[in-house]
């Protein structure tokens, strides 16, 4: 017999946080790497047990947040300033929707940037980048 079960970590988490930023941001959502001169890059970091319940579970999921920004090889205040302006902008909403709801089904709860890390590529030093951990709450019923 075949179980019933939810992609929760994909249908409640990476799906509606890939439409938080594209309904916000004009720039490319991509999940396997940054292209072009600006990217976002959407990548699962952990789903672990929060607490089991009588019918049903509370997990917790991290996502990273990745943006980067091909400078040109002008690494300058103005490029150093629009990495940390869409960081800044993207903390924002997320915290805007740290409980996020659609159609009057609640999708995930306490969403927060956990942290962002700022880093230029060892490798190509045109590429800066900014990178949030995203922590946030599903409650799954069965």
């Amino acid at each position: 017999m075949a179980i019933s079960y939810e992609n929760v970590i994909y249908d409640r988490v990476i799906e509606n946080l890939y439409s938080i930023i594209a309904d916000e941001f004009s720039i490319p959502i991509h999940f396997n790497a940054h292209e072009g001169n600006q990217s976002f890059l959407i990548t699962l970091v952990s789903d672990e047990l929060e607490d089991s319940l009588t019918d049903g579970q509370t997990r917790n999921c991290e996502v990273q947040i990745s943006y980067e920004l091909m400078s040109s090889g002008n690494y300058t205040k103005n490029s150093v300033k629009q990495v940390s302006e869409i960081a800044e902008r993207l903390k924002r909403l997320l915290y805007n929707n740290r409980n996020y709801a659609e159609s009057g089904t609640n999708k995930f709860f306490n969403g927060i940037v956990s942290g962002v890390e700022y880093e230029r590529d060892e490798d190509n030093e045109d590429l800066l980048r900014s990178i949030l951990s995203f922590t946030c709450t599903t409650l799954e019923l069965v």
